[in-house]
């Protein structure tokens, strides 16, 4: 009986962790979603306002991104653009240029940062492809502690100025 008991016991543990993981993802998943979607939006519309002398050929198409790579752990809202562009430019005066827009998009939506001291959304690498016309901006939307830890951690591989 007391056999029994703890296999019964430790069936409905593992049940219980099963479904508390699956909830935690479904979560998770949303969160991601809802804040590529809000990445998307910002980053389209700072793309289109950019000077066309910087290189970047925006037309009616949205850009979409994808998520960074996951290595720097769950819950990290770092997203991927790949943007056409028709020259290399100096990629400075395109970052802030960048920044500058974004920053003017989430404060004229509202949108927050998890610490005040951030921006709501920040180009966290931006870099030319060798093999064809393209350019990658990596952009953390700064929703939470785990991308604000992310920062930090670009910062201290001296990644992010």
């Amino acid at each position: 009986m007391k056999i029994f008991i703890l296999i019964a016991t430790l069936i409905v543990i593992l049940v219980l962790l099963t479904i508390f993981r699956r909830t935690g993802r479904r979560l998770t998943e949303r969160q991601i979603i809802s804040s590529q979607q809000a990445v998307n939006a910002a980053m389209n519309a700072a793309l289109h306002e950019l000077d066309a002398s910087l290189g970047v050929k925006t037309s009616d198409k949205q850009f979409r991104s994808t998520l960074v790579a996951n290595i720097w752990g769950h819950e990290v809202m770092a997203f991927e653009f790949s943007i056409p562009i028709e020259r290399a430019v100096n990629r400075d005066i395109l970052r802030k240029q960048l920044n500058d827009d974004l920053i003017a998009y989430t404060r004229a939506n509202g949108m927050k940062s998890f610490d005040a001291d951030e921006p709501a959304m920040l180009i966290t690498d931006l870099w030319f492809d060798n093999k064809q016309p393209l350019v990658h901006i990596d952009v953390a939307h700064i929703c939470n502690a785990e991308t604000l830890s992310y920062l930090h951690d670009l910062r201290c591989l001296n990644q992010l100025d």
